[in-house]
């Protein structure tokens, strides 16, 4: 490792990571991401999925323990490789895990567990004294590989338990911070010390996500690698802090933190339930991805309650605000016509005009928000109407 990188130098994997911060980003696998979007990803795992991350870890555990315990086998090495390979296809899946290299963290795993590979650990585990000089500089590298192909299972148990136990913690503090009444940094670090040196708090978080008592649970006090990172971008240069990374809660933690004195933090949207990211004290409540259930984001939901199934059963379609401006542009215009304000070409005209403007709103959800309510004003509807019957 140089004093000095290279932007486009470091690692990619799921058990070996190089992550870039800079200013309110961090870049991994060379790709930025607003510094708190990993937490967001973290917090954002389903129960199901989160169960299925920890079922898979735990089998490579199990591996792990058995090869540590008996020693070396072939078919057990081959089971290992099986198991290992099944969590990184299902990690691919989950978009946190999608910020590193799957195909290379694959080839790591397909070299130090491919049959090549094996039939050089037995030749290793087989070998007598005494040797040559170049015979024991290969062999040395040969137990290096071993020792490595061996600690791939508790390398994966770890991601599993560490991603399941910091989607726990950043969960229990969105919600403990969203009882605060400011979303200052000041805040930000207040909740944090008191979340994180609560020992209720610390001994539920290790019973909500049990691992073996030979592996560590969360942990605030991680040990990493920083180097100075020169990046040049169309002739301007920039110096970034490289972290490396052998654990993934070490950079959970490292990003959440970092995240915080930024002052980014997560909320919990009121509608959908899921976590957003905010980078403002700004008080905002809902979140701005489109709602699966309604299509739109879940922060116009807020504002159009109407668009809603519940909304919909509960309320007569009159009550629709899009629809109550509709019926009062319509009154006013039949009013127009009844008065001789309005000649037969123009009423139609006025009439064509709202429906085509009720219509959209009904359909197009951003028309709604910002247009409709202009278009309907009665200049408006005016100067169509005269556009349309002087032609």
């Amino acid at each position: 490792m140089k004093f000095i990188e290279n932007s486009n130098e470091g690692y990619h994997l799921y058990n070996r990571f190089s992550a870039d911060f800079s200013d309110d980003t961090v870049r991994l696998n060379n790709r930025n991401y607003p510094l708190g979007a990993v937490s967001k990803m973290a917090a954002n795992i389903s129960k199901s999925e989160m169960d299925e991350i920890l079922k898979l870890g735990g089998k490579a555990l199990n591996c792990y323990q058995t090869i540590s315990v008996l020693g070396y086998n072939r078919n057990v090495f081959l089971i290992h490789k099986d198991v290992i390979l099944d969590m990184l296809s299902y990690m691919k899946k989950l978009e946190i895990f999608q910020c590193f290299d799957y195909e290379e963290s694959k080839s790591l795993i397909d070299d130090l567990l491919s049959e090549e590979s094996l039939d050089q650990y037995e030749d290793f585990l087989s070998t007598e004294k005494p040797l040559t000089e170049e015979r024991v500089i290969e062999l040395k590298k040969i137990k290096k590989r071993y020792a490595y192909a061996i600690e791939l299972g508790l390398i994966y148990a770890y991601i599993g338990i560490d991603t399941a136990n910091f989607a726990t913690a950043v969960q229990n503090f969105t919600v403990m911070f969203m009882e605060k009444a400011s979303r200052q940094k000041s805040e930000l670090a207040k909740t944090a010390f008191e979340l994180f040196n609560d020992e209720l708090f610390m001994f539920f978080l290790e019973q909500s996500n049990p691992a073996v008592k030979s592996m560590w649970g969360f942990s605030v006090k991680s040990m990493n690698t920083v180097v100075p990172v020169i990046d040049e971008v169309n002739g301007e240069y920039k110096i970034l802090r490289r972290v490396y990374f052998s654990r993934m809660m070490d950079f959970f933690v490292m990003d959440f933190f970092e995240a915080l004195s930024h002052g980014h933090y997560l909320w919990q949207c009121g509608i959908c339930g899921k976590y957003f990211l905010m980078t403002t004290a700004h008080r905002q409540l809902y979140c701005e991805e489109k709602n699966p259930q309604y299509d739109v984001p879940c922060k116009y939901v807020d504002k159009h309650p109407e668009i809603t199934n519940g909304k919909k059963e509960s309320q007569k379609k009159s009550d629709t605000p899009i629809r109550i401006l509709w019926k009062k542009r319509d009154n006013t215009i039949r009013q127009r016509k009844s008065r001789h304000k309005y000649s037969d070409a123009e009423f139609e005209a006025a009439k064509e005009y709202i429906m085509d403007c009720y219509e959209q709103a009904q359909t197009n959800f951003d028309y709604a928000a910002e247009q409709y309510e202009k278009d309907m004003e009665l200049t408006a509807i005016d100067e169509y109407v005269r556009r349309i019957t002087d032609v």
